[in-house]
């Protein structure tokens, strides 16, 4: 019998909470080889990975290039124990953050860094502003943990130096990474990047995807590239083998530095589609805003059947009408109808938000409450008191975050609020609401979503409020009631015929804006 790999053996003796408490997903060992390989044509000089885990990027180093020097840094000290253990000589390992460690230059970087959000109050969250300023960048209080190790690894390279990172895939795409890729490119590191479809999963467990980042730092006196290698790799086709071509059926190409430079996001360069809006398009935000839904930290707590908020005595006052689960919202229109059927189905659908002193029950809940720990989550912890309410929005239209396939928009005539299943879309202008929720749900928008969104594999897909606003939709604001009234008309009429005549009408309408924006 084969014996397990470290790797397995590590995620059989360890919950698979403290793995996601670190971010821990593990390189597959095709991706390391590929990794290693690239690594190898850096200058002499030692090799670091940040991030080290049980080993696994560090053997693929050893085995390609074994007289090479080696440094491992891992916080978990059940993965350095492993670790140490899978290692030979060449080896120098530390136990620590990596992002509080001295500054040492190396040759080679090879790492898989965690993908963490840093939680409120987290240390994580308290290092990323030094960080930034560390390297002339402002980065996210919301950037991920990937962003800090990158940067953080990618300075330390000497002239000559090259690093390999796997990097989730959306990192092309997602708002907090854009000082990243700016650094990368001011600084004329970017050699290649390659995407992995995301609908092959290649973290065994996780739905996370993946992005091959490979960098060198230009020798003294030679130019930086003008160009990035990229490499889109479709789910049927395999890695090739360390020093092999890529597969003939991948999209292959070379991007110009300057035109990345311009772009806000990736992943349409990477796919080969045009970035600029189609006239009598404009941008989302042109005619709206967005809010993401809201964040209780614990809907087990906080999200209640009437029912059950009537039977624990919850008053009235303290209770709004809230829809948490995208399924069970099933059209495009939420009407008052449909909310009262959901709760006479006895499903979630009031927020418990106490506004003032609490009754005798309500004390009681909250006590409850506490006695199970949802004082001590990650939200509610950082509130005073744990079970008051974040501000609330109640927003006309929601934004489906999560999908597979086309991404829904929705109508809320019930007036009823949402939590985190949907984004919040506010429009400008009252009137806009039926049309705008048409145009976005109409094919020929859909089309145009797909570079503005997260990938994650197997086929789902995410939206963040900011992306919502890089939507492009037909300029409404140039377009006259008819026009606005007859797209609104079409929302939620189902059927291919309807959603033909939306497209055609939403074609329209952007012709219209195309010719009204020519005449002004």
């Amino acid at each position: 019998m084969t014996a397990p790999s470290p790797e397995a053996a590590y995620c059989a003796a360890t919950p698979a909470a403290h793995r996601r408490q670190l971010g821990q997903v593990f390189t597959p060992p095709e991706c390391a080889a590929l990794m290693a390989d690239w690594v190898a044509g850096a200058v002499p000089g030692p090799v670091l990975d940040p991030a080290a885990g049980t080993g696994v990027l560090l053997r693929a180093m050893a085995a390609r290039d074994p007289d090479r020097p080696r440094i491992g840094v891992e916080i978990d000290p059940a993965a350095l124990a492993i670790l140490r253990a899978g290692q030979g000589g060449a080896c120098a390992l530390q136990q620590g953050d990596f992002l509080a460690t001295t500054p040492e230059p190396v040759a080679g970087i090879i790492a898989n860094p965690p993908y963490l959000r840093p939680a409120a109050g987290s240390r994580l969250r308290a290092q990323l502003p030094e960080i930034g300023a560390r390297h002339g960048v402002t980065l996210s209080g919301l950037a991920n943990a990937y962003v800090a190790f990158t940067l953080e690894a990618a300075a330390r390279l000497i002239p000559g130096g090259r690093a390999a990172f796997l990097l989730p895939g959306d990192w092309v795409n997602a708002n907090s990474a854009g000082p990243l890729r700016d650094w990368l490119l001011e600084r004329g590191l970017l050699r290649r990047i390659v995407q992995i479809c995301a609908e092959r999963l290649v973290f065994e467990g996780t739905l996370s995807t993946a992005c091959l980042v490979l960098l060198e730092r230009p020798l003294p006196g030679t130019l930086p590239p003008e160009t990035v290698e990229t490499v889109f790799l479709p789910a049927d086709c395999p890695l090739p083998a360390p020093g092999q071509d890529w597969p003939a059926a991948a999209i292959r190409g070379r991007l110009p530095v300057a035109d990345l430079v311009r772009a806000r996001k990736w992943e349409p360069f990477l796919r080969g589609e045009a970035e600029a809006l189609p006239p009598g398009f404009v941008p989302l935000a042109s005619l709206a805003t967005s809010r993401r839904g809201i964040a209780t930290g614990a809907n087990a707590f906080f999200h209640l059947s009437l029912g059950r908020a009537r039977a624990l005595g919850l008053s009235p006052g303290n209770l709004l009408p809230c829809v948490a689960n995208a399924s069970d919202v099933r059209g495009l229109i939420f009407t008052a109808e449909d909310y009262a059927r959901l709760s006479a189905s006895d499903r979630p659908t009031v927020l418990f938000a106490p506004k003032g002193p609490l009754s005798r029950a309500e004390a009681a809940y909250v006590a409850e409450g506490a006695a199970q720990g949802f004082d001590r989550r990650y939200l509610t912890r950082n509130r005073t008191p744990w079970y008051a309410p974040e501000r609330l929005w109640r927003a006309p239209l929601w934004a489906a975050t999560f999908g597979r396939g086309p991404m829904r928009f929705l109508l809320n005539t019930a007036g009823v609020w949402q939590l985190t299943a949907f984004h919040g879309i506010f429009p400008q202008e009252a009137t806009h609401g039926a049309a705008l929720a048409a145009c976005l749900n109409a094919a020929p928008v859909q089309a145009l979503i797909g570079a503005r969104m997260r990938r994650h594999a197997r086929g789902l897909q995410k939206l963040e409020p900011r992306d919502l606003l890089e939507i492009p939709v037909p300029d409404l604001a140039r377009l006259g009631p008819a026009r606005i009234a007859a797209l609104g008309d079409l929302l939620g009429q189902g059927g291919a015929a309807a959603e033909r005549a939306l497209a055609r009408e939403v074609d329209l309408a952007a012709g219209e804006a195309a010719h009204e924006g020519g005449q002004r």
